[in-house]
């Protein structure tokens, strides 16, 4: 317990400094980088789709990396890559620098596969997705809290403040980490058992799963600027309503997230991601920017269920196979967003409904496949 009590309080500063500059990156974009709102929320999906690609690229790595040397030389080095992120994107001056260091960013951004591997680890396998669900939650919780603290800290020191300070914050994790006590790396021996084309092919169907979920639940990051502005929010407000707005959404999941592990089974697991879609859809319609705030806080917690299961729906996860999990759900964040802004186009009418009419389809399609992969396979006799 004190172990994952330390993971969980190492992942919830992790997720603050991650999550710091999260509400206002469009709005950086364009206040101090010449854009217009419209192009600095398509610029913030390029950066996010760069970002997270290369996070799904080398998520596999980091956990096959965490099963041979220990998660925490590993951690060590991510933070150090962090560190060099934030503090360049203090000091960005086109937008090609933000692109670049998000770039650089995916690349060393494999802490949240360090922490599943080193969860999987000290956790016997049938308390996983509980497990799971609570470093999930306490992940959340700091993405809940870094973007409000960061838009108060934006509104009073500057944006460029805001970045610096995230360096800040992931250089003094650093001695945290050094003084953590993990359990010893399984090295290379005859008697090692690695990762192999088995291990693969029993967690595809999670794989695919958790990158069309990701896909819904990532999608409206880089919107929500100028969807609120589309409701009539001033441009002066837009950095607290956009701050609100990812907060509550994040507070939502992190209540519902452990409840749901609990009580929902393979069976009833397609039925979430199907309710989702029609929150998805009906956010089109809102006509007022509370409307808007209310169902970021409902499908928030409709989507809470769905990733511990799927992360944690095996036994015996190895750092590899949390890393190719991970991977899925990296890429399903590079996806959404990109997807999103290039449907929305100009914003035009009716972009923002095809916008989110398209993302509610996914919904169903990954309740689809979650059922066929999860729900049928559970049904099925064992053969001897």
């Amino acid at each position: 317990m004190g172990m994952m009590n330390a993971a969980l309080l190492v992942q919830f500063l992790v997720s603050i400094a991650f999550s710091l500059t999260g509400s206002f990156l469009p709005l950086f974009i364009s206040g101090e980088l010449g854009k217009t709102l419209i192009d600095a929320t398509y610029w913030t999906g390029i950066a996010q789709l760069v970002a997270s690609s290369l996070m799904a690229l080398t998520a596999p790595f980091w956990g096959s990396m965490c099963d041979r040397v220990g998660t925490r030389r590993i951690m060590l080095i991510v933070l150090v890559g962090n560190i060099v992120v934030y503090a360049g994107m203090s000091a960005s001056t086109s937008v090609s620098h933000i692109v670049l260091f998000r770039g650089l960013q995916g690349a060393f951004g494999g802490m949240s596969t360090v922490m599943f591997s080193l969860v999987a680890s000290i956790v016997p396998a049938g308390e996983l997705k509980r497990a799971l669900s609570y470093q999930m939650a306490v992940m959340t919780l700091g993405n809940l809290i870094g973007p409000g603290v960061g838009g108060l800290l934006a509104s009073a020191a500057g944006y460029r403040v805001t970045f610096a300070s995230s360096s800040l914050l992931f250089l003094c994790i650093v001695p945290l980490v050094s003084i953590l006590s993990t359990p010893a790396p399984a090295g290379t021996g005859r008697e090692t058992t690695g990762f192999g084309v088995a291990d693969l092919k029993t967690i595809l169907p999670d794989v695919v799963a958790l990158v069309v979920v990701y896909s819904c639940i990532s999608f409206i990051s880089p919107v929500i600027p100028w969807f609120l502005e589309s409701l009539g929010v001033p441009y002066e407000r837009l950095l607290a309503f956009t701050a609100v707005a990812t907060s509550i959404n994040g507070l939502a999941f992190v209540a519902a997230s452990p409840l749901l592990t609990r009580v929902v089974t393979d069976r009833t697991l397609p039925l979430l991601s199907a309710v989702a879609a029609g929150g998805i859809l009906a956010t089109a319609f809102a006509v007022d920017p509370y409307q808007f705030l209310a169902l970021r806080v409902a499908v928030g917690a409709i989507q809470a269920g769905v990733p511990p299961s799927l992360l944690g729906g095996k036994s015996g996860r190895k750092g590899a196979s949390m890393g190719f999990l991970n991977s899925a759900r990296f890429m399903g964040m590079a996806l959404g967003p990109f997807f999103a802004t290039s449907i929305l186009g100009d914003g035009a009418p009716p972009r923002p409904l095809y916008m989110f009419s398209a993302m509610a389809c996914m919904s169903v399609m990954a309740s689809l496949f979650i059922y066929m992969t999860h729900t049928r396979k559970s049904r099925m006799p064992d053969r001897v």
